[in-house]
């Protein structure tokens, strides 16, 4: 698939990825197949991992945070969990593990997601508390739409926030705003552009303004229960999943090529400013 595609990266995600016990040498495989390599984690054992991964090459992490006192991190667990002490030692585990990677030289960033204006202190106290050389990436919830985008603009604002580029993910949904702060932190505003697969896409009951919550925003590849490997191309439409074989022969994969290419041509041609 990597060539198939025209990939230049693979991103780990979760479930847990350094839950894996072969993260390290994934890792590897996939970076002496030429790839850069990210990952996403809750940082529940990136202090154990780190170290390996680093050697093979891991280029970031990203690590979600969905709280930074224990309180606040229990809150937001499945009931069965909501344990003040083992919220505590999660965000310990998280603290090693940001540590690990600047130890190790991996770049590391903070993900917290935004769904409306009452989360406005947790992603303050997560800028006053955590190092300024870590990189947060505020994240618009897909659930809440327009009031995560309000809440997003207005924590900005607070913090005097100066937008200083903006990055877009030709064929693809995925799309970054890039602020510096007074005192010179950088903040990534990421957010859902309006992309479609122009025939896989049109006729999706959920194509519309309100039910289609990320558009296409690039392949995924899933490793089902009977070991096959399946490709998905929509988080919402699981059904519109092949398996790996049929996909690289699909009409798919030439149409996800070409959204890309033309959008590509199309964002270069368009001037800047």
């Amino acid at each position: 698939m990597p060539c198939a595609l025209e990939l230049t990266e693979v991103h780990l995600t979760g479930g847990e990825p350094t839950l894996h016990p072969a993260v390290a040498t994934l890792t590897k495989i996939a970076v002496d197949a030429g790839f850069r390599v990210g990952m996403t984690s809750n940082g529940e054992r990136g202090e154990r991992v780190m170290g390996d991964c680093a050697a093979a090459a891991l280029d970031r992490v990203n690590f979600s945070i969905f709280g930074t006192p224990a309180s606040e991190l229990a809150d937001v667990q499945h009931p069965r969990y909501r344990n003040p002490v083992l919220a505590q030692r999660r965000i310990d585990a998280l603290e090693r593990s940001m540590a690990a990677c600047e130890t190790h030289g991996v770049k590391a960033s903070a993900n917290i997601v935004v769904p409306d204006y009452t989360h406005a202190p947790r992603v303050h106290r997560l800028l006053d508390e955590f190092s300024p050389n870590l990189t947060v990436r505020l994240l618009m919830s897909l659930d809440h739409g327009d009031s995560s985008i309000t809440a997003i603009e207005r924590i900005l604002a607070e913090r005097c926030a100066v937008a200083e580029a903006h990055y877009v993910t030709a064929g693809g949904s995925n799309s970054r705003t890039a602020y510096r702060l007074p005192d010179c932190r950088r903040i990534l505003f990421k957010h859902i552009r309006p992309v479609r697969l122009p025939q896989t896409c049109a006729g999706c009951r959920f194509n519309n303004g309100t039910d289609c919550e990320e558009g296409f925003y690039g392949v995924r590849l899933y490793y089902d229960r009977t070991g096959t490997w399946q490709v998905g191309v929509c988080i919402q439409r699981m059904d519109l999943c092949l398996p790996l074989e049929e996909f690289l022969t699909s009409p798919v994969r030439a149409e996800i090529i070409g959204l890309r290419n033309a959008e590509y041509t199309r964002l270069r041609a368009r001037p800047v400013g």
